[in-house]
């Protein structure tokens, strides 16, 4: 964290709010009567701003920031410092867990913001915010989960551990349906966490067996025998009669040899028959 603290009035309207951060709870009964004190009396606590270049970012006190903008208030303290947006992001996740109620599913989106967009490691968010490290670890996995879960958080329903566990499940309608058993039954964490291992348990079984299934072999080739030298053979390289393209050309050979033989009988046949009926004409 750079730069010296000031103190200053500045415009509500030229306050920008980061469109990922923790921003505080109120039940309408303290909401009222927050809104009825600045009514009554302006603001008088300054609120925590950071100026990042030319922009100014509320780190904390976007409810009075927004109470001044409804209530018509020209200015508003405020206590400025030199930051980042990642420092920024890290002094709203301090501040707003420290001043009590926040929502859990914002404490995942800033967590994320941080990792994704920052690269800020889990060692660092633990060293800077003094989160547990698990909760952290458990928030990040969280971003994961279905909305319906972290609404189900945000309205404690179901504590952080739950939402850990259900986003465990990668399919969302079981993670729904496990849900729903978790709001019926009270499951406490532990028993949710035994649930949950018994479900992938079951998932990768399923898994494994419909990898183990085999493929479906190609259909066989049909094959039949040659006439001749009795090999089988695949049918499409067989000719008819049934016979292998060897078979079938020595066949051929042989056919074509005795057609041969047979037609110079027929001729020389013909000669001799042709020389008889030429001898009995003469002698007529």
């Amino acid at each position: 964290m750079a730069g010296k603290m000031k103190v200053q009035y500045l415009d509500p309207n030229d306050l920008q709010v980061p469109a990922v951060r923790i921003t505080s709870a109120f039940d309408d009964e303290i909401y009222a009567m927050f809104q009825g004190d600045i009514e009554k009396t302006g603001i008088n606590q300054p609120l925590l701003v950071a100026k990042e270049n030319e922009t100014l970012w509320v780190i904390d006190g976007k409810n009075r920031r927004d109470q001044a903008l409804l209530q018509g208030i020209k200015t508003v303290p405020c206590v400025v410092l030199e930051m980042t947006l990642k420092e920024i992001q890290l002094r709203n996740l301090v501040l707003n867990r420290l001043r009590g109620k926040t929502k859990a599913s914002e404490e995942v989106m800033v967590i994320k913001d941080l990792s994704e967009n920052h690269g800020c490691g889990i060692e660092e968010i633990v060293d800077k915010t003094g989160m547990k490290q698990e909760r952290v670890e458990q928030l990040l996995r969280i971003g994961g989960a279905d909305p319906e879960v972290w609404d189900a958080l945000d309205n404690d329903q179901i504590k952080v551990c739950h939402a850990f566990q259900l986003s465990r499940l990668v399919d969302r309608s079981a993670q729904l349906r496990m849900l729903r058993m978790v709001l019926q039954y009270r499951l406490n964490c532990s028993d949710l966490k035994e649930g949950v291992d018994e479900a992938l348990k079951i998932i990768a079984e399923r898994k494994t067996e419909e990898e183990g299934i085999p493929a479906i072999a190609p259909p066989e080739i049909p094959t039949a025998a040659c006439s001749l030298c009795k090999e089988k053979y695949p049918v499409r390289e067989l000719a008819a009669p049934v016979l292998c393209r060897g078979c079938y050309a020595i066949l051929i050979t042989a056919y074509e040899e005795g057609r041969r033989q047979y037609e110079a009988e027929l001729e020389k046949k013909r000669k001799v028959a042709e020389k008889i009926v030429g001898s009995e004409v003469d002698a007529g």
